[in-house]
């Protein structure tokens, strides 16, 4: 049996994948994730693979190196929205029927239910108030496997730009993420914080003041999203 380190992220459960069709037996070693970007496969690690799943696996990335992770096939789609909410087993079994090209009935109503609701996390978090002070957004509410989509859409409907990101954490690293955006959108994670922490202060004493987000809500007004 081997095993080895796989990211808690979309492109972690992917790596998983590649790891169990080479050999059934392997056991990942689980820690956090952070932007899928940073760790997609190379095209030359899926040369042994045939070439109809080839296809499947680089249809699945250009989803989720997309700036509009709401584009392309819904499948695909629910494997990433399910990935970067923390829903593992429903985004593995969407990677097996997605490389399969077969899904149930029930796989699919779910997985649209899974988009819509990343859908309004990613709109949400795209409101001005989410911008703290230039160049650092508020997602302290949200999880952090949202948190690369919404600085690449971001930057896809404005102007491109660095971040600094504070965002809540993962299944394994619960409590709040600091990120660190380049003008490309790619990001790394700087710095985890555990849930006990006070996230006003701590961020004050680098510079960094912040209010909590003020998100819209159904009449119009805002509120804060905590």
């Amino acid at each position: 049996m081997t095993s080895r380190e796989i990211r808690l992220d979309a492109s972690g459960l992917l790596r998983l994948k590649l790891e169990k069709l080479a050999d059934s037996d392997f056991e990942p070693f689980w820690i956090s994730g952070s932007d899928p970007l940073t760790d997609i496969p190379a095209l030359s690690e899926l040369s042994h693979l045939s070439i109809p799943l080839q296809g499947r696996i680089l249809r699945l990335t250009e989803v989720i190196f997309s700036d509009n992770p709401l584009g392309g096939a819904w499948c695909a789609r629910g494997f990433v929205a399910a990935a970067s909410q923390g829903s593992v087993g429903f985004a593995n079994g969407l990677l097996d029927a997605w490389l399969a090209g077969r899904w149930s009935v029930t796989q699919e109503a779910r997985a649209r239910a899974v988009i819509r609701s990343f859908s309004k996390r990613l709109r949400n978090g795209l409101l001005a108030e989410r911008v703290a002070k230039r160049g650092v957004l508020n997602l302290s509410d949200l999880p952090a496997g949202i948190v690369p989509y919404i600085v690449r859409q971001r930057n896809c409907l404005r102007k491109r730009r660095e971040w600094v990101v504070i965002s809540g954490g993962d299944r394994l690293s619960p409590g709040f993420w600091k990120w660190y955006f380049d003008e490309d959108g790619i990001g790394e994670v700087i710095e985890r914080q555990t849930p006990t922490c006070n996230l006003i202060e701590s961020f004050d004493e680098i510079g960094i003041h912040l209010n909590h987000p003020r998100v819209a809500s159904s009449n119009g007004h805002l509120h804060p999203a905590r």
